[in-house]
């Protein structure tokens, strides 16, 4: 680091001869100007100023993010209107393919039982009977598991409590294998009667059903997922409603703390409070048109808490403390 070289007050005023510049070595010519100090108090204002200026910027940038963090936080994981919205025009598609398979699988299932009405009465018979023994030893196998009869092990002897218990259980176990075994046989003695095309046609009948079945089991799956996000629509368009206020409005979101105490102030935290007269309702007292004014229906003490939070939140982005004339102090 370089260093300035030490003047002296005779050589800045100009009255002394030229000197050697010591960064150079060459001789200068004229004088230096002296630099005079500023008053001090000048100079603490200028600090002072300088430090209100990075403060007012650190003050700005806290309170946007404060507010953007608010609304975040505050909203929680319940998801905008436009992401709801793409998950019904989801569903609908989804809907709208298992609606047209599950149609082509009835279809091709009307025309392999409509072939099998042409065989003779005999491979007709026989289809039919394969096809109840087949769903009989199903039964078997699922009233097995149901009632333990698999069990026969000396792990299951020595866990019986009581003969009674045991002797019930045997008899189950003998009932089931027994009946197992005969249906079996039954199957295997049909099948051998059967031809190809009988026994092609249960297979892709069989297919067929089993694949009707699964998009039956989608278009109720897809039916429960319609409904959630029907319940939850309502408190993502709250949410959207009130974070666009917050963004245009000119009173931004009151502290958390402030909204308990409001909170506290008009209902003691309950969500279903109804005034006395009737007319005030829920944890923030709306009264109906007030309500409905921030998009809210219906009964505002009967709306889940998410939706009074974000509803509230509108009003106030929008009207600041004013509607809650005794409790809106807390939130100034």
């Amino acid at each position: 680091m370089r260093h300035s070289p030490s003047v002296s007050r005779t050589q800045m005023t100009g009255l002394t001869n030229p000197a050697t510049d010591t960064r150079s070595g060459s001789a200068v010519g004229e004088a230096r100007p002296e630099v005079l100090p500023l008053p001090s108090g000048l100079v603490r204002l200028r600090r002072l100023l300088a430090v209100l200026a990075v403060l007012a910027v650190v003050a700005a940038t806290q309170a946007l993010g404060a507010s953007a963090q608010s609304v975040d936080d505050l909203r929680g994981d319940i998801p905008t209107g436009d992401d709801l919205r793409a998950e019904q025009a989801e569903v609908a598609e989804l809907r709208a393919t298992a609606l047209a398979e599950r149609a082509s699988a009835e279809g091709e299932l009307f025309d392999v039982m409509f072939r099998r009405d042409e065989l003779d009465d005999t491979q007709r018979r026989l289809a039919a009977e394969i096809e109840a023994t087949t769903t009989n030893l199903r039964r078997i196998a699922v009233e097995a598991f149901i009632t333990g009869g698999g069990v026969g092990t000396l792990e299951y002897f020595a866990a019986v409590q009581n003969a009674s218990d045991f002797s019930w259980r045997r008899y189950l176990v003998r009932s089931h294998a027994g009946s197992s075994r005969a249906a079996v046989d039954q199957l295997r003695t049909l099948r051998e009667q059967a031809d190809s095309e009988v026994l092609e046609s249960i297979a892709l009948a069989e297919a067929l059903r089993i694949e009707i079945t699964v998009l039956e089991t989608e278009l109720v799956l897809l039916d429960d997922r319609d409904d959630a996000v029907d319940e939850i629509m309502p408190l993502a368009e709250a949410w959207d409603r009130a974070a666009i206020a917050i963004a245009e409005g000119a009173w931004g979101i009151a502290p958390n703390d402030k909204w308990e105490q409001l909170r506290f102030c008009e209902s003691t935290h309950n969500y279903e409070a109804i005034s006395p007269s009737g007319k005030y309702r829920g944890a923030y007292q709306f009264d109906y048109p007030t309500w409905q004014t921030v998009g809210g229906t219906g009964d505002p003490a009967a709306a889940p808490p998410e939706e009074q939070d974000a509803r509230a939140r509108e009003l106030y982005a929008r009207r600041g403390p004013q509607p809650w004339p005794e409790c809106g102090r807390f939130l100034e």
